[in-house]
């Protein structure tokens, strides 16, 4: 390979050089790599034994349901010995069980009519703390472990979040992209409080992703823009701004509630009705996950305000702790403005914690440390971590998550061990902030093995 590099540096100054890197950009080949990972997206396959885990129940049970739904149940691929299965075809194997009138337990997940939406926030204010991959992660295992309706929201203006989520037919990444200043209202920088888009624009907003059930606002620069026009609310007067995204999505979600239940997926006469399950998996959302810009923005406030739950992934070396007590003590701080200035102002009352990541498990300074955090807060420190693993570098090279990365034989392990741990941190962020969702087990195994408990 030539290298043929251009000597011109005459840039006169920073605008001129921002300029001219503006322009090679857009003659740079940035497309290849991002198709090729689209044309992979959710091409993961998972075996019998990791669905009926999912599902919680045995791979006996999964043979039997077969031979009763033999029209539509998913034949799977095979691979040698092994049936695999997709994470669509997860999704159908669980509606067929679901909507079985008189089988137990339920498999089917989805709010009824009344049920609150449950919002969960990931944030931080330290970046490298594994916060994003954190929320895909778990966004993920509530479509595959429940079958959920997800609405992920990308907060941060670099979008890495939406990197995980994004495939052909998307529109992220362009000056088109909508964002969550759009879903809020927040366009103009006029100082008035938000226009608010009819709810059916702001269903718009969301976009489906690869994921069966999961859709995504999108993260972009112009979230930036937001804390303008928050700013400028707020000297004009308008001081409610930190309530700005918990009413659009109370705006959204008035609009859409949910309407189907599980034995609306059957036909008269009992079969099942495939084209039914797919409406209802857009008609509404049952939880929303929001991946938080680590920072402490008007923008990333209105995101932490609109939580039910907030899960803090915190890496636990020392001076990343020390991060831990400045965002703690600052957001505490902004809470308690709040609070006087709108005492009816009611916080999350869901649970809160703070999530351990990228441990070195063979470290005993970090399980320690963990274990000193805990005997001072208590549950306030989760008793599940992310190990630090080879087999998040290899997946995130393509901006994949686990759920989906395929490794080549020489990973499997790595990559079977890291799947193991991100069920067992899901399963446990689950028993903290969707304590009605029955556990899968993972998250007990973990603290079993690590604990001895």
């Amino acid at each position: 390979m030539t290298d043929s590099v251009s000597t011109d540096t005459g840039h006169k100054d920073l605008r001129d050089f921002m300029h001219s890197l503006s322009d090679v950009m857009e003659r740079v080949d940035t497309q290849t790599f991002r198709e090729d990972t689209f044309e992979r997206r959710v091409s993961r396959r998972f075996t019998k034994r990791e669905v009926a885990a999912f599902l919680g129940v045995d791979v006996t049970f999964l043979a039997h349901a077969a031979k009763a739904d033999t029209e539509l149940f998913p034949t799977g691929k095979r691979s040698g010995r092994e049936v695999t299965f997709s994470a669509d075809e997860v999704g159908i194997i669980r509606a067929l069980l679901g909507s079985k009138p008189r089988i137990k337990p339920a498999h089917i997940h989805w709010r009824k009519p009344g049920d609150p939406l449950k919002v969960i926030a990931f944030g931080a204010l330290k970046g490298g703390t594994g916060k994003t991959l954190s929320s895909a992660h778990f966004a993920q295992y509530l479509a595959l472990a429940y079958g959920l309706r997800v609405g992920v929201i990308d907060s941060d203006p670099q979008a890495t979040c939406s990197l995980y989520f994004a495939g052909d037919g998307m529109d992220v990444f362009t000056e088109t992209s909508r964002t969550a200043i759009d879903f809020m209202g927040l366009s103009a920088l006029d100082g008035k409080p938000p226009a608010l888009p009819p709810a059916a624009e702001q269903n718009d907003i969301w976009q489906q992703t690869p994921w069966p059930g999961v859709r995504m606002i999108p993260g972009g620069m112009d979230i930036m823009n937001g804390d303008m026009a928050l700013m400028r609310m707020y000297q004009s007067g308008n001081n409610r701004i930190y309530a700005a995204l918990s009413e659009a999505i109370d705006h959204w979600s008035k609009a859409h509630q949910p309407k189907a239940i599980a034995t609306d997926l059957r036909n008269d006469d009992g079969t099942f009705n495939l084209d039914k399950y797919r409406t209802a998996l857009t008609e509404t959302l049952d939880v929303i996950v929001i991946d938080q810009q680590p920072s402490m923005t008007f923008m990333q406030m209105c995101g932490t305000v609109s939580a039910d739950s907030l899960v803090v992934p915190m890496t636990m070396k020392g001076f990343d702790l020390s991060t831990l007590s400045v965002y703690a003590e600052s957001l505490a701080s902004y809470l308690d403005v709040i609070s006087e200035a709108d005492p009816s102002f009611k916080f999350g009352s869901g649970d809160h914690f703070v999530l351990p990541s990228i441990v070195q498990g063979d470290n005993e300074k970090d399980v320690h440390q963990i274990a000193d955090l805990r005997a001072h807060g208590g549950d306030m420190v989760a008793q599940v971590w992310y190990d630090r693993s080879a087999a998040v570098a290899n997946a995130s090279e393509q901006y994949m998550s686990i759920y989906e990365y395929t490794p080549p034989d020489g990973r499997k392990v790595s990559a079977k061990n890291f799947t193991d741990n991100a069920n067992a941190v899901n399963d446990y962020i689950v028993s903290r902030a969707l304590p009605h969702l029955p556990d899968r087990g993972f998250g007990a195994q973990f603290i079993s093995d690590r604990w001895g408990e």
